[in-house]
């Protein structure tokens, strides 16, 4: 440029275009990319803000994965603790079923008797021992199937009934012997005794308890179901992890409690715990030979229900904070993109109109241009 000598008017020209095709240039570029800051060179201070802005969204975003995963997780041991819960309370259902078999159709050698309230049984109240009726005095018994409850003790009620008992039997023979306050009643002839063989008249529960008859077929068959149960409710335990992680797979602080990171070097511990028989302290095999051990089990599986609903409102909690986690980083990541797209976003109605504008530029200046170039040319006339 430097060796050719232009005059005046067309060096200003030439200028002016040049900076026109410089600003339509830098216009396609924004109309084109959709940014007004495509570097650093355009404005540093939008471009690196705009890069941490974009840079923290994505670093957030990257969490989202594994706190999806995470949600899963819960769901999944919170499904299971569903179907635990429908399986205990079907072992409750055979529980209770299996107290109505102890009737008389079943058998034992012997059954026991305790005296535990000996005020509860007044002058009175009858107890019926192998078909015989005896009944309750205050004073001194006068006939065998008396008994005197006049001694003061539970132990002084237990004696005078067993001595009423092995005197007045005879239809079946039946022998009592005593320990403190506890009866034991059995045929003197060696033979089997049913539920019937000793009951009291009064509803007297607080005051005596009997063992009940066991081993009649449809109360094994209960125990086997009950016991099928116990091991189906361990084999869902066990089935209760999703992507390798049991939340029902081991007791807190254990190798199955779930970190969940939501970045910034934040986290979220869930606590697992053990969901099977042992865990939720249930027998491992029902053993019942009463209504008493029939009921310690199922007070066992109510206090298992408790447990559950316990640590089903925990993992409902975590649930809860991970899912509000989750909702923020999204809402924060949008708030993040959306401001550095105002940093960096170029308007491109704006740019639309420059961009006719600058074309019409271009256009006035090639010709203002050419207007100038025509001075230089009428020398060429003096030469023609």
């Amino acid at each position: 440029m430097s060796d050719i000598s232009l005059t005046s008017g067309m060096r200003s020209n030439l200028l002016a275009l040049q900076s026109t095709v410089k600003l339509l240039d830098r216009t396609q570029e924004r109309l084109s990319t959709g940014k007004k800051v495509n570097s650093a060179l355009d404005n540093p201070v939008n471009f690196f803000t705009a890069q941490s802005h974009t840079s923290r969204a994505n670093d957030l975003l990257a969490f989202k994965d594994g706190i999806s995963e995470a949600i899963q997780t819960i769901k999944a041991a919170d499904n299971a603790i569903t179907a635990i819960t429908t399986l205990i309370d079907s072992m409750k259902g055979v529980a209770e079923d299996a107290k109505g078999t102890l009737g008389s159709t079943g058998t034992v050698s012997s059954q026991t008797l305790t005296i535990s309230d000996y005020a509860g049984i007044t002058a009175g109240t009858t107890v019926d021992i192998g078909g015989t009726t005896f009944t309750a005095v205050a004073g001194v018994a006068t006939c065998a199937t008396q008994f005197s409850v006049g001694s003061g003790s539970n132990e002084g009620v237990a004696a005078a009934l067993a001595a009423a008992i092995n005197s007045a039997t005879e239809s079946r023979d039946m022998d009592a012997t005593v320990e403190g306050s506890i009866l034991t009643v059995s045929l003197a002839a060696g033979g089997t005794m049913v539920a019937t063989d000793i009951g009291f008249v009064h509803a007297l529960d607080y005051a005596y308890s009997e063992s009940s008859v066991t081993a009649t077929d449809e109360l094994s068959a209960k125990v086997t179901q009950y016991n099928e149960l116990i091991t189906q409710l361990d084999n869902l335990q066990d089935d209760a992890f999703y992507k390798g992680k049991n939340l029902l797979g081991s007791a807190a602080g254990g190798t199955d409690d779930m970190t969940v990171r939501f970045g910034n070097d934040k986290t979220l511990t869930v606590s697992s715990f053990l969901g099977d028989h042992t865990g939720l302290s249930l027998s491992g095999t029902a053993s019942w030979t009463s209504e008493t051990t029939i009921q310690a089990d199922i007070d066992l599986l109510d206090t298992a229900l408790t447990t559950l609903r316990i640590e089903s409102s925990k993992l409902s909690s975590n649930l809860s904070i991970i899912n509000a986690r989750d909702e923020w980083i999204t809402s924060i990541a949008s708030i993040l993109q959306t401001g550095a797209d105002n940093l960096t976003l170029a308007d491109t109605n704006e740019e639309g109109a420059n961009m006719l504008m600058l074309q019409t530029r271009q256009s006035l200046s090639t010709n203002a241009l050419s207007l100038s170039a025509q001075a230089a040319q009428s020398v060429l006339q003096l030469f023609q």
